[in-house]
């Protein structure tokens, strides 16, 4: 994810960027555990050279050498990349250098262990699987295999023309590292091997973003009406609240109920009820700030609260604008809903029975004018939700307003 100079992030944006980096995090412990590992083997190899069958005599001083020294630099980056991944906006960036430093350190240590005969070639599939892990595109983890697929070649054909020396090794027949037919079936093979691994991960990985997309709808968003269920509603005003507060800026809490919603399910019905919310949380989707573009987002958040009440997060809005776009919801509800009840072919189209119709008593409240945290904001929107019902109804009444405005309109504080 990129975020642009100067321009404050939206909640979605900072929540997407925390899980890229805790993605991040997850790679950079891997690698430690992977270093781990590869310096425990290191010892068992030592260990195993003290018997009369190793061969000992193959032994150069680069042998020693060269994997104490990658093991220092891949634990000197990784350290690095532990200090500074947290303050990264650009993760996608980083993540890319992250891959390069590995497959550059892979190429290294293949070379530095044999070339052709090395067996170090099964750790350009450990890369695949790290950018299926950490990129957000199935054509990165392609990207990268193919990119070993090349380092890989060009390291055998820079070691076949003596343009680099191949390094011998103990147990090999090293004359493979001239025999061109060898160095091209194995080559081949291993990027058969590592393309079938960038499949099956890329596959697995878009298999489990989606199952968590799918997962993460059906936990937030409330099942009747399709908006974002009580539970979501608090964990993101509290997310909107601590950004306004981090960024200097606003947010307006739009409180909604139904008016005469009980005596409208006992006149037609708990299922004509649900109905009826259905097209009350329609008419909030449509009135909300939201972008339907790929990928869609929205500004304003809407949430069902709890029976017939709902809720409307309004993030960069003073509690002036909150008041104007409240209103322009209640004559939108009150607009659909009678449009509605008409189509149902009846007389009665108020909720109760009488003539007023389907409207809504709204409450507005902002922070930081009507409370320092989500609690102040919530209770001051409920108040002023109750005082338009008192007042009325199907009005909109902003928190701590004395003044009573005129039937159907907005009360301003």
């Amino acid at each position: 994810m990129t975020l642009a100079a100067g321009r404050v992030p939206t909640t979605e944006e900072l929540e997407f960027l925390k899980q890229n980096r805790e993605r991040v995090g997850q790679i950079i412990r891997a690698r430690w555990v992977l270093l781990a590992l590869l310096s425990l083997y290191g010892l068992v190899v030592h260990v195993l050279f003290q018997h009369k069958s190793a061969d000992v005599e193959s032994l150069r001083l680069v042998h020693l050498v060269v994997p104490f020294a990658a093991v220092l630099v891949v634990g000197t980056y990784n350290a690095c990349f532990q200090c500074i991944y947290r303050r990264f906006a650009r993760i996608r960036a980083l993540n890319q250098m992250q891959l390069l430093f590995d497959l550059v350190v892979v190429t290294v240590l293949v070379h530095f262990s044999g070339g052709t005969v090395s067996w170090f070639w099964a750790m350009y599939l450990v890369l695949t699987l790290e950018a299926a892990l950490i990129m957000d595109r199935k054509s990165d983890t392609y990207a990268i295999a193919l990119a070993g697929t090349i380092a890989l070649g060009g390291l055998y054909t820079f070691e076949f023309y003596g343009i680099v020396s191949p390094v011998a090794m103990p147990f090999e027949n090293n004359a493979l590292q001239h025999n061109y037919s060898y160095a091209i079936i194995k080559w081949a093979w291993i990027s058969i091997v590592d393309f079938g691994v960038a499949f099956v991960a890329a596959f697995l990985m878009d298999a489990v973003r989606r199952r968590e997309a799918l997962l993460r709808e059906l936990v937030i968003r409330d099942e009747l009406t399709g908006l974002y269920s009580r539970r979501y509603f608090f964990y993101r005003l509290n997310s909107e609240i601590q950004r306004a507060r981090r960024y200097g800026r606003t947010l307006s809490l739009l409180l909604l109920d139904v008016d005469d919603f009980k005596s409208f399910n006992d006149a037609h019905g708990h299922l004509e009820g649900d109905a009826l919310l259905r097209i009350i949380a329609k008419v909030l989707r449509t009135n909300i700030r939201r972008s339907d573009d790929k990928p869609s987002y929205e500004v304003d958040i809407a949430c069902r609260y709890g029976g017939e009440e709902f809720t409307v997060i309004l993030p960069e809005t003073a509690s002036r604008q909150g008041t104007i776009a409240a209103d322009r919801i209640r004559v939108a509800v009150e607009t659909a809903g009678t449009a509605w009840e008409a189509g149902q072919g009846r007389r009665d189209v108020a909720a109760g029975g009488g003539e007023a119709g389907v409207t809504v008593s709204v409450g507005v409240a902002s922070y930081p004018e009507h409370g320092g945290d989500a609690e102040q904001v919530i209770r001051a929107a409920d108040r002023a939700m109750y005082a338009a019902k008192q007042t009325g109804k199907n009005r909109v009444t902003r928190a701590e307003v004395a003044a009573v405005a005129p039937p159907g309109g907005a009360q301003d504080g």
